[in-house]
C-alpha cells in the first residue's frame, strides 16, 4: 500500500477520533489540547507562548517540550503531513494546481535537465538544490512575531487564530448549535478566518505557520525516515530529465539533496510517484548512507 494512502486513512482516523471525542464528551481533547484527566499535553506552540506571556515555566511544559523534541528527533516534521488538518486541503490545492497546469500544458517544476547529460552534470545543475527553501523564512518570522505578541499581551494571541484550533473549534460549536440550538457568532467567524488563511493567504504551510516553523528548527537533528535515492536506478542520475519527485514534494524539497531535510514532512509522495522507484525511506540515515555507498561514486549527490 502506498504511503499516500496510509497517510490519509491516518488523517482521516486522527480527525475522525478527535470528532468523535467531542461529540461523546470524552474529555480527551483536541490536538490544541489533548490527554486524559490528569494526563494532558498542550501544543508545543501554545507551551511557549504561555511560558513567554506569563514569565514562568510550569512541570508540565517541561514535560510536553521534552516529549515533543523526542518525537521530532525521532519522525522529524511527520506531523504536519500525517496529522494536521490542514494537510488534506493544502493537498487539494496542489491537486488543483496540477490539473490546471496539465490542462494548460505547463509543467509544474521551473528547472529542466538537458537529455544526454552526465550524471554528475545532472546532480549540479538540475536547479532544485538551488531553489531549496532556506533555512529561516517568512515562518519564523511569524514564529517571532507569536512569541513577541504573547509577551506584549500576556496571552497567546496567536492561538485565537491558529487554523488547527479553528477547525477543531468549528466542530465544537457546530455540535453545540445541533445538539443544544446553541448558535453563536464564532460559528460563521471561524470558518471565514479559515478560508482566509487557507485559501486567501495562500501556501499557508510554507508561507505562514509557526507551529511547522518551530519544528523545522527542531527537526535540525533528525536524521530518521529521510528520503534516499539510489543512483543506479534514478533517471535524473541516467541522465534522463525527470524531476517527478522534486515536482511531487509539498514542502519543495529535492531527496537528491541533504541539505533542508529538515523541511521533510515523511509524506512519502517522492517515493510513490518515483517512475523508476529509485526512492526509498529507510529507517536511519546509516542505512541510507550504506545504500549510496553502493552506487557509482558519480551517481552520489
Amino acid at each position: 500500500m502506498k504511503a499516500g494512502v496510509v497517510r490519509r486513512i491516518v488523517l482521516a482516523a486522527a480527525f475522525v477520533s478527535i470528532t468523535a471525542g467531542i461529540v461523546l464528551n470524552t474529555g480527551a481533547g483536541t490536538l490544541s489540547s489533548f490527554g486524559w484527566q490528569a494526563i494532558a499535553a498542550i501544543c508545543p506552540l501554545g507551551v511557549l507562548e504561555g511560558i513567554v506571556a506569563g514569565g514562568t515555566l510550569f512541570p508540565r511544559a517541561l514535560v510536553v517540550l521534552g516529549v515533543t523534541v523526542v518525537l521530532v528527533a525521532l519522525f522529524g516534521k511527520a506531523f504536519c503531513s500525517w496529522v494536521c488538518p490542514v494537510a488534506p486541503v493544502r493537498a487539494l490545492r496542489r491537486l488543483i494546481g496540477r490539473k490546471r497546469r496539465e490542462k494548460n500544458g505547463e509543467k509544474a517544476a521551473p528547472a529542466a535537465l538537458a537529455v544526454g547529460a552526465t550524471p554528475s552534470d545532472t546532480c549540479k545543475d538540475c536547479g532544485a538544490c538551488a531553489t531549496r527553501r532556506a533555512k529561516l523564512d517568512s515562518r519564523h518570522l511569524v514564529l517571532g512575531g507569536s512569541l513577541l505578541s504573547a509577551a506584549v499581551f500576556g496571552f497567546p494571541v496567536f492561538c485565537l487564530v491558529c487554523p488547527i484550533g479553528l477547525v477543531f473549534g468549528s466542530v465544537i460549536l457546530l455540535w453545540q448549535w445541533l445538539n443544544f440550538d446553541n448558535l453563536s457568532l464564532s460559528l460563521l467567524i471561524y470558518p471565514a478566518l479559515l478560508v482566509v488563511e487557507l485559501l486567501v493567504l495562500r501556501r499557508w504551510c510554507a508561507r505562514f505557520c509557526p507551529l511547522g516553523a518551530l519544528l523545522s528548527v527542531l527537526s535540525l537533528g533528525n536524521r530518521f525516515f529521510r528520503p534516499r535515492v539510489d543512483g543506479t536506478r534514478c533517471l535524473r542520475m541516467q541522465g534522463v530529465e525527470c524531476q517527478v519527485c522534486y515536482e511531487s514534494c509539498p514542502e519543495g524539497l529535492d531527496p537528491h539533496c541533504s541539505d533542508g531535510m529538515n523541511e521533510c514532512s515523511k509524506c512519502g509522495l517522492c517515493r510513490d510517484n518515483c517512475p523508476a522507484h529509485a526512492i526509498r525511506i529507510p529507517l536511519s540515515s546509516k542505512a541510507s548512507a550504506e545504500a549510496s555507498s553502493k552506487a557509482p561514486p558519480s551517481q552520489v549527490c
